[in-house]
């Protein structure tokens, strides 16, 4: 844990140099530097403040990495539902070993990834060891410093299994001293101890539309959520259900419900899709406009967000000093595709596209619903119902977007009305407005649905088939008729799926905990979405890069249909097989070097 132990530099000031020609010794008082364990100690409230906003950007670090793909695209690569991207197979080549499974030990973005996360715990244990708590202010800092750090080591224990415990600030001297492998069991207690000391603090949720007031911060309800989390994940449903149903009952969340106008901040003028042709193919069948502004900076500290991430920074103190943000992750190449009106005329290379076979099962679930336009677009659609420069250049131009099986990503998208005026002009890099949601009430809904569907009712004031139906409509879809967790058309499994894709690596923690992985990613069932292209459904042997249209004045209304795409197949020289031990992420080979006591996980 080398980078666990970085010294505080933010708050020292500098070292003092004594220099004396005519003395033996001179006794200088040093001013603008103080001890670290003196500034904790004597904090007030707006440093205390200060401390835990630096604790939300290492999170925001987190989720960004390089160029804005690093956990999302670590995780998603995993899960083969996503292709990393990029200019090339050179171009972000740790994400692309992942999703061929020929990844080792020194991945870099499995350093990157464990790095970070004990950087969060490393800074939130120093405001729980050496904050002082003299104010309700300062109480509530160190709350949330149990709960960022429970969040990471929820996060380590699940993808590495026996992660070492770190409950206290280390000595960065003696590495002999540092913690081994832990006990999984062990690491779940602790996280839920965490979690349930955070939310006797926390505040809750002030009503209806007051989270603004509280900014994206930790309250009592998100606490609850990642409980039943954990719950979840050890099987344990009763008690998912007792917390889940403290938020449910709360009455303070609900599902992004804002009658959304086609204004300035919604999908429709937004994409100028009312100056198309086809802007009613996008508009009309649902009358859950609301959908698509939820990714967007209209739905900031909405009902539906637990626990979000602070982009702009608001009430909080929170500052975001990396102003780019997602661009990048957002965005396909502008430079290979006419650039569109609503295209920010930025970097951006087509980071984490969705792979064919998930736009595939996406788009046979889901259909033309508001939730798949939200989420993702065809290339037929974005060809001929998005706005370009010059309506008579459109489309690929030079040569085949890496990672581009003809599916786009919306969710995310970055879009030019959500952000300043002129932000990039000369001088300006603002970055993206919108927030990232870490837990939404549409998880806590198909949690407690799962949790009631495996265990029987639970203690909410809804059913678990009205939660998951709850979701499943404002999705735009037709009401579940029963609980059911495989049923390949309204099952809990399904839902979860393509609800939360791309949220906090939720599919890929579903698919563990599930113990579906190996079977997910090996199985063959769903290759006859695209049968006789030599395209396997998850882990492909072959990969298809789109090309263009082979007819430019046929647009595609079935999301689903293909054949009119020109399309390259290029078939992937190194790829591994399965083997168990991807159930588990390897320690990264500096950490086992640096650390006697930590030992790799089986069969890395």
């Amino acid at each position: 844990m080398k980078k666990q132990i970085i010294a505080f530099a933010g708050l020292l000031a500098g070292a003092m140099m004594v220099t004396s020609c005519a003395q033996d010794r001179l006794d200088f008082e040093q001013h603008g530097v103080m001890e670290v364990d003196k500034t904790y100690a004597e904090a007030d409230d707006m440093t205390a403040q200060q401390l835990i906003a630096n604790v939300y950007v290492r999170v925001k670090y987190l989720m960004m990495g390089d160029w804005g793909v690093h956990y999302i695209a670590t995780t998603s690569a995993k899960t083969a539902e996503c292709w990393p991207g990029g200019s090339g197979p050179n171009d972000g080549a740790d994400y692309l070993r992942m999703a061929m499974m020929v990844d080792d030990e020194e991945n870099a973005a499995y350093k990157e990834m464990y790095s970070r996360l004990y950087q969060i715990i490393y800074k939130c244990n120093m405001i729980v060891d050496k904050l002082n708590d003299g104010s309700d202010e300062r109480k509530r800092v160190i709350a949330e410093a149990k709960a960022w750090r429970a969040w990471a080591m929820m996060r380590l224990t699940q993808l590495w299994g026996s992660a070492p415990l770190v409950e206290h600030v280390l000595d960065g001297i003696n590495y002999s001293f540092y913690p081994g492998n832990s006990d999984p069991e062990e690491n779940w207690k602790w996280i839920m101890q965490q979690f349930d000391e955070a939310q006797a603090v926390l505040p809750s949720k002030s009503g209806l539309g007051g989270q603004k007031a509280i900014g994206g911060r930790w309250t009592k309800e998100a606490c609850y959520a990642y409980m039943a989390q954990g719950y979840m994940w050890r099987n344990d449903y009763e008690n998912a259900k007792i917390e889940l149903a403290k938020v449910i009952n709360s009455g303070k969340y609900e599902l992004w419900t804002k009658t959304a106008t086609m204004g300035p901040s919604s999908y429709g003028t937004n994409m100028q899709l009312n100056k198309s042709k086809n802007a009613k193919t996008w508009m009309d069948g649902s009358e859950s406009y609301e959908y698509l502004t939820l990714y967007r900076a209209e739905a900031d500290f909405c009902d539906e967000f637990l626990l979000e991430l602070d982009i702009d920074g608001d009430a909080t103190t929170i500052e975001n000093p990396e102003p780019y943000w997602f661009r990048a992750y957002m965005n396909w190449r502008y430079d290979e595709i006419n650039k569109p009106g609503n295209l920010t005329p930025q970097d951006g290379w087509g980071f984490v596209t969705p792979t064919r076979s998930f736009g595939m099962a996406f788009a046979k679930h889901d259909g033309n619903s508001v939730r798949r336009r939200a989420n993702i677009a065809t290339y037929s659609e974005v060809y001929h119902d998005f706005p370009y420069e010059n309506v008579d250049v459109r489309g690929v131009m030079s040569s085949p977007l890496y990672g581009n099986e003809g599916y786009f990503r919306m969710k995310y998208y970055d879009h030019l009305d959500d952000a300043e005026p002129n932000r990039y002009a000369s001088g300006n890099s603002k970055g993206n407005m919108t927030n990232f949601p870490l837990m939404r009430y549409a998880d806590v809904l198909l949690m407690y649905a799962e949790a009631c569907c495996m265990s029987g009712e639970g203690t909410a004031n809804i059913s678990g088939l009205e939660a998951l139906n709850k979701v499943r409509q404002r999705a735009g879809l037709t009401p579940a008729p029963a609980l059911d967790m495989d049923n390949e058309e309204y099952g809990i499994k399904a839902e979860r799926r393509f609800e939360l894709w791309l949220d906090d690596c939720d599919r890929y923690v579903d698919l563990i905990r599930w113990g579906d992985y190996k079977d997910f990613i090996t199985t063959t069932d769903e290759t006859s979405s695209d049968a006789g292209n030599g395209v396997g459904p998850h882990w492909a042997v072959d990969c298809a890069w789109l090309i263009g249209l082979k007819d430019e004045t046929v647009r595609t209304d079935d999301p689903t249909d293909l054949s009119n795409y020109e399309v390259r197949y290029d078939p992937q020289s190194t790829r591994g097989t399965w083997n168990d031990r991807l159930y588990l992420w390897p320690f990264p080979y500096a950490e086992l070097t640096q650390n006697p006591n930590l030992v790799q996980n089986p069969g890395w």
